[in-house]
C-alpha cells in the first residue's frame, strides 16, 4: 500500500547537490527522506556541479519566487586550452588555444569586478521562442542569446597549476561561470571551460551547514522565524488578534493590523507575515503612491483559529458554523471593555453549559457602545479589540461574533434580534446582567427578554453585578481610576494591569535605548506624565520558529499628547512592541 505523503510538514532544508545528479533529481532523496511531495529549490546547479542547494518545503515552496534573488559564491576550476560546446565537461571539444601564464590570469581579473556585461551559454535554460536554448541547439538549429547585465562582487584566484586555474566568485543572481570562464579565456588569448563548479553561498545560507541526502530527517528542516526572513532580506509584521480572519479571506490589508518591529526598514519591498503565535503566515508586498504605503498579498498559508470569529452580516445571512447551531449555543451579549471582574461572571455561567452539551459563544463590539453613541466626549476603551479577542480566546469561547454598530443593526428590534440568534446560530442559553438592554433605543430588557425566551425556546440567567471595595465593578468605573493613575485599582478589577495594545504604531529608535510612537487605536490613554511600564516584546524561539514567553523590560514612559517615549536601561537589539503595561 502507498504511503501518504506528508504534506504538512513545512521549512527550509540546506542540500548538498552531489556532481552528476540534476537538480531536480537531487530533490528525490529529500521528498523520500521527509515523505513528502511539496519541495523546490531557490537556484538550479547544473548536473556536472555540486554544492549547496536551498531546498523548500510544504508551505515554504510559496516562497519560491520571493528569495531567489540572492547573490551566490562558487568556487570553479577552470581548465584553459579546449573548450567545449557546453563550456563544461560534459560537452565535445569545439576550439584548442595555448596554455596562460599565472600572471596572464591574475591580470585579468579586476576587469570582471562590478557591473559587467556576459552573453549566457548556448546550452542553458533560459528561453527562445518559448524553447529552452539548449533544447534548440540539440535540434541544430543556431541560437543567438542576448547579452545581460550582472554583477561580480568579488572574484579571486586560489591556485593555478598546469592548465588549471581555481577561482573563487561571488555574483549577482543569473550570473553563469561557464561563460566567465569562458571570457577570461578569452582576455587571456585563448580559450577555456569549467571542469568542476561547487556553489559554496546562496545568500545568509553557506555550503558548511548543508547535509547530504542521507542525513536528512524533519529535524533538518530550518522553520521560517522573524530572524530567518530578515536574513533572506524581508520585514517583518506581527498579525493582531483581530486581523486573523480578514487576512485568512484575502480582505484589503491595513497597517492599523500589525505590530511592526521597531526596526522595520520601509524599504523593504516584501515582508514576512506571521499569526499571533508566531507562525508563518505568510508574505505581502509594500510600495507606496503619494508617500502613502499600500499592503498587497503575495501568498498566505491559511490558519485555523482557535476561536471561530463572525461578523453581523454573516450572521445575518445563515453562514454560522452549522455543527455549532446544531448542537445549540450559550451566549452573552455586551461591550466586554476590559473583561472585567462583573464580565467574568457572565463568562463563567456561559461556560457552564458545555457540560449540557452547548457551544459557548459571546456578542459583542468593535468599541464600547459608549464610543458609539457619544464619540466626542468619550475618553476611549479599556481593551483594544485585539486584546477583547485574546480575552474571550483566553476564557475558553469557542466562538465570538463581531459587531460593527451601524444604523441599521441599531433600528433592530428586540423581539427580531433574539429570534434571528435562535434561527440563525441555535441560540439555547443566555446570561446578562440586571441592567442589560437590546434592541432600538435599547428598549428591550430583561423582564421582556425572559418573556421572548420562552416564546423562542431558550433560558436566560441574570448574573449580579460584582462589587467591589462598596461599588460596582465596571468598564466605567476602570476609566476613570485610568484617568485618576490608580493602576492597583484598575489591576485589581481586570486581573491584570492596564496594557496598550501597540498594533499599527510606528515605533522609532532614538538612540541605542530611546524608542518613540504616536499613539494609534482608540484605547484610552492615561494622563500626560511620566510613568513605570513594562513593555512586551513578542518573541519566536529561533531554533523552533514557535511562540515562546514574550520578553518584557521595565522602561521609563513619558506619555505626552498622544506620543510615547520609552527609555531603558539596555540597549535594544530588536523587536515587536507587543504591549505596554502601567504599573
Amino acid at each position: 500500500m502507498k504511503k501518504k505523503a506528508n504534506n504538512e510538514i513545512s521549512g527550509l532544508l540546506l542540500l548538498k547537490k552531489q556532481a552528476g545528479k540534476t537538480s531536480f533529481s537531487s530533490l528525490s532523496s529529500v521528498k523520500r527522506a521527509l515523505g513528502t511531495t511539496k519541495v523546490g529549490h531557490t537556484g538550479t546547479l547544473d548536473s556536472f556541479a555540486d554544492g549547496l542547494l536551498v531546498v523548500l518545503v510544504g508551505h515554504l515552496t510559496h516562497l519560491v519566487s520571493h528569495i531567489t534573488n540572492f547573490d551566490k559564491s562558487y568556487r570553479a576550476l577552470i581548465e584553459f586550452g579546449s573548450e567545449t560546446d557546453t563550456l563544461d565537461p560534459t560537452g565535445q571539444i569545439i576550439k584548442s588555444g595555448k596554455i596562460p601564464a599565472k600572471e596572464e590570469v591574475l591580470a585579468v581579473l579586476p576587469s570582471f569586478l562590478g557591473e559587467i556585461e556576459q552573453i549566457p551559454p548556448a546550452y542553458s535554460a533560459l528561453h527562445v521562442d518559448g524553447k529552452r536554448a539548449s533544447d534548440l541547439v540539440r535540434e541544430g538549429k543556431s541560437v543567438e542569446l542576448k547579452t545581460r547585465k550582472i554583477t561580480v562582487s568579488s572574484i579571486k584566484l586560489l591556485d593555478f597549476y598546469e592548465n588549471f586555474a581555481l577561482i573563487e566568485v561571488s555574483c549577482s543572481k543569473g550570473t553563469y561561470i561557464r561563460s566567465l570562464a569562458r571570457d577570461i579565456a578569452e582576455k587571456c588569448g585563448t580559450v577555456a571551460h569549467l571542469k568542476e563548479l561547487r556553489r559554496t553561498r546562496v545568500g545568509p545560507f553557506s555550503l558548511e551547514a548543508a547535509l547530504d541526502g542521507d542525513h536528512i530527517s524533519s529535524e533538518s528542516l530550518i522553520p521560517m522565524t522573524a530572524d530567518l526572513a530578515s536574513r533572506c532580506g524581508m520585514d517583518n509584521f506581527l498579525l493582531s488578534s483581530m486581523a486573523v480572519p480578514d487576512f485568512n479571506n484575502g480582505r484589503p490589508l491595513r497597517s492599523a493590523a500589525f505590530v511592526r518591529d521597531f526596526n522595520s526598514d520601509s524599504s523593504k519591498k516584501e515582508i514576512a507575515v506571521f499569526y499571533p503565535d508566531y507562525k508563518f503566515a505568510g508574505v505581502i508586498t509594500r510600495s507606496f503612491l503619494n508617500n502613502r504605503e499600500k499592503l498587497s498579498y503575495g501568498f498566505v498559508i491559511h490558519s485555523e483559529p482557535k476561536m471561530k470569529i463572525y461578523s453581523w452580516e454573516q450572521i445575518a445571512q445563515g453562514k454560522f458554523n452549522p455543527e455549532f447551531r446544531d448542537k445549540g449555543v450559550s451566549l452573552t451579549i455586551g461591550s466586554f471593555d476590559g473583561s472585567h471582574l462583573g464580565h467574568r461572571a457572565l463568562f463563567e455561567a456561559v461556560l457552564s453549559q458545555k457540560e449540557k452539551g452547548l457551544v459557548p459563544g459571546v456578542l459583542t463590539f468593535t468599541k464600547s457602545l459608549r464610543g458609539y453613541k457619544n464619540p466626542k466626549e468619550y475618553e476611549g476603551d479599556v481593551v483594544s479589540l485585539s486584546q477583547k479577542i485574546e480575552n474571550l480566546k483566553e476564557a475558553g469561547f469557542e466562538f465570538a461574533v463581531i459587531v460593527d454598530f451601524s444604523s441599521d443593526f441599531a433600528k433592530i428590534e428586540g423581539h427580531d434580534f433574539l429570534s434571528l440568534l435562535v434561527r440563525n446560530c441555535g441560540l439555547k442559553y443566555l446570561a446578562e446582567g440586571t441592567d442589560f438592554h437590546c434592541g432600538y433605543k435599547g428598549s428591550t430588557g430583561m423582564e421582556d427578554i425572559k418573556k421572548y425566551a420562552e416564546e423562542l425556546a431558550f433560558s436566560v440567567d441574570t448574573v449580579q453585578s460584582v462589587i467591589l471595595d462598596g461599588e460596582r465593578v465596571s468598564s466605567s468605573r476602570i476609566r476613570k481610576c485610568i484617568l485618576a493613575k490608580e493602576f492597583a485599582q484598575v489591576k485589581t478589577m481586570l486581573l491584570k494591569p492596564f496594557e496598550l495594545d501597540c498594533t499599527g504604531w510606528a515605533w522609532k529608535r532614538e538612540g541605542e535605548r530611546l524608542i518613540s510612537s504616536a499613539k494609534k487605536g482608540a484605547q484610552l490613554l492615561p494622563p500626560n506624565g511620566n510613568y513605570s511600564v513594562r513593555v512586551i516584546f513578542a518573541d519566536f524561539c529561533q531554533k523552533t520558529g514557535e511562540a515562546q514567553n514574550d520578553r518584557a523590560a521595565i522602561s521609563d514612559c513619558t506619555l505626552e499628547n498622544g506620543n510615547l517615549r520609552l527609555a531603558f536601561s539596555d540597549n535594544l537589539i530588536s523587536g515587536f512592541v507587543r504591549s505596554v503595561q502601567f504599573l
